[in-house]
């Protein structure tokens, strides 16, 4: 899990590759500005990629740690910083992990990578102590070089890199809005689903019936992934939009079984206790802004209208402060239950047991807030 980015320059990044438990003790090394893991020979190493160019005081890079002898990522990214992407096939040059391709990132910024991140090769050393050593080294090493003004930078140890040269533009991801109505689930299941744990056998109890309470279906699992495929394989679910929402209670479910937590279908799993009290570790609570005059903790207007639209699962829609919700928008209850834990856990509303969200405006739900 990444680090907080330290102020000044020379700090150093650790890619453990796929030894995960030195993620933790390697985040804590002094000069250590992130740490974290690296799977597969392209997404992960765009990501990455992505990650370090966020990060500009970040000179030095350490691969350390288990490779894996089927994906080879930490290979592959050597590879990478020594002898750059083949601008054509967009390839990276000599790796010899699965699929090193890297798509979706711009190569001019993988140069400018090149030239200002140095890598060393510590593949299979795990020893913490060892590694905040050589920790130490290259921060001393990166801190007392200028900054390259272009071209690749070698790897420690290795040949110096020889692709230089502008490179086309980089096909873009089309931006899809989330959101979408999906009918009644009675309307294409003929019933309904409930979803439960049977927590002292450690497994998910899915029940389907029919809408006079029939019994229909059970099946019960541990895994979300193979709960559904069995309901399209046996044809109980054929609607794509319902596939989807089952997957994600199932998911949710799973998740509860796994973890400890409360679960409740069609209500969002929550920590144990309220959400705001929840501590964050050390190396996330860095780049947690501070509330600050200029940054109270009441949300403004526009920010309360998104998280009414985000409870109410209609991501893109524009809501209007002083019509009533339930004259805007058409949601199902459960949503609207949603949306009442999210005014009440998440942003401190004291809502009537009584009250009707649907007759209410986001005007005066925001006026309750800020009373």
């Amino acid at each position: 899990m990444p680090r907080g980015e330290r102020a000044g320059e020379g700090q150093v990044a650790v890619c453990s590759l796929s030894s995960r438990e030195l993620v933790a003790p390697l985040s804590a090394l002094p000069g250590v500005a992130l740490a974290g893991t690296l799977m597969t020979a392209n997404l992960g190493i765009e990501e990455l990629l992505r990650t370090l160019a966020r990060r500009p005081a970040i000179r030095g890079l350490i691969v350390c740690g288990r490779d894996s002898p089927r994906f080879l990522a930490g290979q592959s990214l050597l590879a990478l910083f020594r002898d750059g992407v083949d601008p054509e096939c967009r390839s990276i040059v000599g790796a010899a992990g699965y699929l090193p391709l890297l798509r979706s990132v711009p190569l001019h910024e993988v140069e400018r990578l090149r030239a200002r991140v140095e890598v060393v090769d510590a593949r299979g050393e795990c020893d913490p102590l060892v590694l905040g050593e050589i920790v130490q080294k290259l921060r001393a090493r990166v801190c007392a070089a200028p900054p390259p003004a272009s071209g690749g930078r070698a790897v420690s140890g290795g040949p110096a890199a020889s692709q230089d040269g502008p490179y086309g533009p980089v096909p873009g991801f089309r931006r899809l809005r989330a959101g979408g109505r999906r009918v009644g689930l009675s309307q294409v299941l003929e019933g309904f689903v409930v979803i439960s744990l049977d927590r002292r056998a450690r497994r998910i109890v899915l029940r389907h019936y029919d809408n006079d309470l029939t019994p229909r279906h059970e099946m019960t699992g541990v895994r979300a992934e193979s709960m559904l495929l069995g309901l399209l394989r046996a044809g109980v679910i054929t609607d794509p939009a319902h596939a989807g929402y089952l997957g994600g209670e199932l998911t949710k479910a799973e998740t509860a079984l796994r973890l400890g937590l409360s679960y409740v279908q069609d209500v969002p799993l929550r920590a144990p206790g309220r959400p705001g009290d929840a501590v964050l570790p050390v190396h996330e609570r860095e780049e947690t802004p501070a509330v600050t005059d200029e940054s109270p903790g009441q949300p403004s207007m526009a920010e309360f209208l998104t998280a009414v639209v985000t409870g109410l699962g209609l991501e893109g829609t524009e809501l209007d402060p002083d019509v009533p919700l339930g004259t805007q928008v058409s949601v199902e209850s459960v949503r609207m239950i949603e949306l009442a834990i999210l005014l009440e856990e998440e942003l401190g509303l004291d809502l009537p047991p009584d009250l009707d969200l649907r007759k209410c405006s986001p005007q005066e739900l925001y006026g309750v807030l800020t009373a």
